[in-house]
C-alpha cells in the first residue's frame, strides 16, 4: 500500500477486510492531534443516498476512535457506541419514539431533474 502524507497527523484509522485476499475500496480516516477528523474517505458517512442509522452509527464511532491511553481502552470505547447500535436493530427500535425511528431508517435523496421532467 503507498501513502502520501502530507502533513503530520496524529492517527489513520484503515478498515481490514475480514476475508483474506479480499480488496476493500479506498477507505480511511486520519485525526488531526487535536481529535478533529482531517479526512474521511470511503466511509458510508459521506455518500449521499445512505441510512441515517449508517451515518450516524460511523459518527459516533469516530469520535471514539481516540480515546483512551491504550489500545485495549479504544476497542472498549467502540465497542460500547458498537453495543449501543446493536441493541436498536435487536430491539427493532422499541426504545426510540416514532420520529427517532424513522429518521434512522430514512435515507436523503435528490432529484437530478425538476419532478414535471420525470413525466407519469
Amino acid at each position: 500500500i503507498y501513502f502520501e502524507l502530507d502533513g503530520p497527523y496524529r492517527c489513520m484509522v484503515l478498515p481490514s477486510s475480514t476475508e483474506e485476499g479480499k480488496l476493500l475500496k479506498k477507505r480511511y480516516a486520519v485525526f488531526n492531534f487535536d481529535g478533529s477528523l482531517a479526512e474521511l474517505k470511503g466511509f458510508e458517512l459521506k455518500r449521499r443516498g445512505e441510512l441515517n442509522l449508517i451515518k450516524q452509527f460511523q459518527t459516533q464511532v469516530f469520535e471514539h476512535f481516540l480515546d483512551g491511553k491504550t489500545l485495549v481502552d479504544c476497542y472498549d470505547s467502540v465497542a460500547e457506541v458498537a453495543n449501543h447500535w446493536i441493541d436498536i436493530l435487536d430491539t427493532r427500535g422499541e426504545s426510540l419514539d416514532t420520529d427517532e425511528l424513522v429518521d434512522l431508517i430514512s435515507e436523503n435523496r435528490n432529484m437530478s431533474r425538476q419532478l414535471d421532467d420525470y413525466g407519469d
